[in-house]
């Protein structure tokens, strides 16, 4: 018997246990109303949380102790594996994975447990009910189905390895970040279903639901922005975002949960888009398991994705269950669902909330068609037809451009309702201003008109929001007497959750920018070359001096093959190819990049000769650092809206204190 296998399967199935005293004790409180019953039942979601984080502690000792009678030990490491690499290794493999993914989902729902749940008395059985078949829906095939604790049959001296595409430090933290991103999700939904469940479709659940679905929106963010840098200096194909069938899976939850923040606030002040909210909600939650399915399926064919498995049915089928009881908890409230009152005007806040969220889902919608449209193409016609980049490209395109274009307008528009003449005062400026560079581009640079329109958008949407900021910093500077500078800086501490989502907007503009420009005017070329042969790439001067191979002898890797590559005469590149002992057909590209802020030279060695010829892949990307640095205003801002500021800490302190009284 292994112990420490019997250990980690035996937490498992205690946690499903516990899990399922945990739906028949919130059921029976339901009917006796025994508030033991309660605190028992919500105590089990937190027992089934411990117990899981230990079954993940043993698997991290088998991993670092190298007990390869574990079948997901052999296959996804080995004995020259640094320690700080198997941490990588507990996440993959199907049956890693999948525990991981439990392993966040009961830390999200403890959490939940200790601090919303005991603020919710209308909904508190209702979501532990929820939290009970959440936690069992992933334990039943992590124990029955995929077990990261089988025993192997034979045990191997060694273990094969993590894939080679693994083998890189930005894997500690893109796949724990992406998938606690999309197992976030379940938090919102679970609020939603109480709601439904409960008869409580009133705006009570979004004042719980919002800094839930802020923190799963920030953290789906980051794991996407992380997953773009990955392929970016690890894929070796120049880009960072390839529209490929999980990937999409990934974006796709962060859409609705983008539109529901824009769109709860307008229930929260005027009442209306009840039911739209709690659809956004559940929304986003379904896809999140979709694109769990959609991993595990084998439908897809995807650098993301594991093989065909008997696992994969199971979530089509849980993926039906959560869809069908979704829309009847929705159909059975609907009539509870009308708006408290009307839109009072079409140029209002309220409207550009809607559109922007319309527009969002839209988006959702064309990406999750053309994801699938392999398979519905195949049971149709019998033929799978894969839809690639340029489809995505050519029909999100102008939806994210008007995406920008109303966000420029939303800024400027006030709640309720106001005159055209006071909103086309706001806008003369920034659209002037606009029109004249898009001018300026369309004369000397393009007369690409969807490159004009992006620029052209983001430019009014970073213009609309700078004027934001400098009119609230001139606010402040009247009352406090500060230099403006620092006045504007003082308006995170008045109302951080309004100006941290204005730093969003102007990651998002900037990163239209950095996409379009890096887009449409990146060069590219491949050369062969022997030692001491040059060419000239957008005025860059490369030359060809050198091959070489090193010899790391850990995580796997036989040996790097490395080109040394001198840029303008001044700075030296070592692109390359990284080889592994277990996975000789699987090289992994070493991306050498020289970038500035105004564009990244990025060179990938795509083949070489034991003469010491090479073939180069050499891309100019202009712009494209303005992806990463407005990706992290984003992540900045998203950051501030989500924690609270120092005055509206205070505040509601100072009504707990009243509400105690």
């Amino acid at each position: 018997m292994n112990v420490i296998a019997t250990l980690g399967s035996s937490s498992l199935i205690t946690a499903l246990s516990c899990s399922i005293f945990s739906f028949i004790a919130s059921l029976i409180y339901l009917r006796t109303h025994t508030n033991p019953l309660l605190s028992l039942a919500r105590n089990s979601i937190i027992a089934s949380a411990i117990l899981i984080s230990f079954s993940l502690v043993v698997m991290a000792y088998a991993l670092l102790s190298n007990d390869f009678s574990i079948a997901h030990v052999a296959s996804v490491s080995s004995t020259n594996m640094e320690p700080w690499m198997k941490w990588a290794s507990i996440y993959s493999g199907q049956s890693g994975s999948l525990l991981f993914w439990t392993w966040a989902l009961s830390l999200f729902l403890a959490i939940f447990s200790l601090k919303t749940l005991p603020k919710i008395h209308w909904g508190a059985p209702h979501a532990i009910i929820v939290m009970a078949l959440l936690l069992s829906a992933f334990l039943i095939p992590l124990i029955f189905f995929t077990s990261p604790f089988t025993i192997s049959s034979i045990t191997p001296e060694d273990g094969r390895g993590l894939n080679p595409l693994l083998v890189d430090r930005g894997m500690l933290v893109h796949p724990p970040a992406l998938l606690s991103g999309l197992v976030s999700t379940s938090i919102p939904f679970t609020l939603a279903i109480a709601a439904l469940m409960s008869g409580r479709v009133d705006s009570a659940w979004i004042q719980h639901a919002k800094p839930w679905a802020l923190l799963s929106f920030l953290i789906l963010s980051i794991g996407n922005f992380l997953g773009a840098w990955w392929a970016y200096t690890v894929l070796g194909w120049g880009g960072y975002w390839g529209w490929d069938p999980v990937e999409n899976s990934a974006i796709l939850p962060l859409l609705p949960m983008a539109a529901f923040l824009h769109s709860q606030s307008v229930q929260l002040r005027r009442g209306i888009f009840k039911g739209w909210n709690l659809s956004l909600v559940l929304v986003a939650f379904a896809l999140a398991v979709f694109g769990t399915f959609n991993v595990r399926s084998g439908l897809v064919a995807s650098v993301h994705s594991f093989a065909q498995s008997d696992i994969g049915p199971y979530f089509l089928l849980l993926l039906g269950i959560i869809s069908f009881a979704s829309i009847a908890l929705l159909c059975l409230r609907w009539n509870h669902l009308k708006p408290d009152r009307d839109l009072d005007s079409l140029l209002s806040k309220e409207t550009g909330m809607i559109l922007n969220t319309y527009i969002l889902m839209i988006i959702t919608l064309v990406i999750l068609g053309g994801t699938l449209f392999p398979i519905f193409s195949e049971l149709i016609q019998g033929v799978r037809i894969t839809v690639g980049p340029p489809f995505f490209n050519e029909t999100t395109g102008p939806l994210w451009i008007g995406l920008l274009a109303v966000m420029s307008i939303g800024i400027l528009l006030p709640w309720r309702k106001n005159s055209t003449s006071s909103i086309l005062r706001r806008m003369i400026i920034p659209l002037g201003i606009s029109i004249v560079t898009a001018s300026f581009l369309f004369i000397f640079v393009t007369n690409n008109l969807t490159v004009l329109l992006t620029l052209l958008t983001a430019e009014m949407v970073l213009l609309v929001t700078l004027r934001e900021f400098f009119l609230g910093g001139k606010i402040q500077k009247k009352q406090s007497g500060e230099h403006l500078f620092f006045s504007i800086f003082k308006l995170f501490d008045t109302n951080q959750h309004r100006y941290g989502g204005y730093l969003v907007h102007i990651g998002v503009a900037l990163m239209a920018i950095a996409i379009i420009c890096s887009y449409t005017f990146q060069a590219q070329t491949r050369q062969t070359m022997i030692p001491g042969d040059s060419f000239n790439i957008s005025g860059h001067h490369i030359k060809y001096e050198d091959l070489f191979e090193t010899k790391p002898g850990v995580n796997g890797v036989s040996k790097e093959i490395l080109a040394k590559i001198e840029i303008d005469g001044e700075k030296l590149i070592y692109p390359g190819q990284r080889l592994f002992s277990n996975f000789p057909n699987q090289p992994v590209a070493i991306v050498a990049i020289d970038g500035n802020p105004l564009r990244d030279i990025y060179v990938f060695l795509q083949g070489w000769t034991d003469e010491g010829m090479i073939e180069l892949h050499v891309f100019v990307n202009p712009l494209i650092q303005l992806l990463w640095f407005g990706g992290a205003i984003y992540v900045v801002g998203a950051i501030l809206a989500y924690t609270p500021s120092s005055r509206s800490s205070k505040q509601s302190k100072i009504k707990e204190k009243s509400g105690a009284r």
